[in-house]
């Protein structure tokens, strides 16, 4: 089986730093990629997406140009991306987010206020994901 590829969307670098250690610590085998805004992100998914071949996207909300949301709805409404597994990783508190990321298909999970909740955190939403989840 090919190794799992992860698309992190995040534009906060110490977010990206977490991320990735986890990863690099937890999932060796995985392949990670990152996008630092919305642009960087569907240029990725868009234009290099067959032969990147991502298997996971991991979306903060709070990104820029565009946000999260407007990200989300898009990789939705293409065929080459409609469904993508996407998790939102996100630090709102709102409602509505939520619900937002439900009616697009996407799974949400908050993002903890330290190191050992993130590695908490990742170990099980990635291990779902990328060990459970069969491509």
């Amino acid at each position: 089986m090919a190794s799992p590829r992860l698309l992190l969307i995040e534009d906060d670098p110490e977010t990206q730093v977490l991320v990735s250690r986890v990863i690099a610590k937890e999932f060796p085998s995985t392949e990670l990629f990152l996008a630092h805004s919305g642009r960087d992100a569907l240029t990725l998914l868009e234009v290099d997406g067959p032969s990147l071949g991502v298997d996971l996207v991991l979306l903060d909300l709070n990104i820029p140009l565009p946000s999260g949301q407007d990200v989300l709805a898009r990789l939705r409404g293409r065929e080459q991306t409609k469904h993508l597994p996407v998790v939102v990783f996100s630090g709102s508190q709102n409602p509505k987010d939520r619900e937002f990321c439900r009616k697009h298909g996407a799974a949400f999970v908050a993002k903890p206020d330290d190191y050992p909740g993130y590695v908490e955190v990742l170990r099980h939403t990635l291990t779902f994901w990328l060990e459970t989840v069969q491509w």
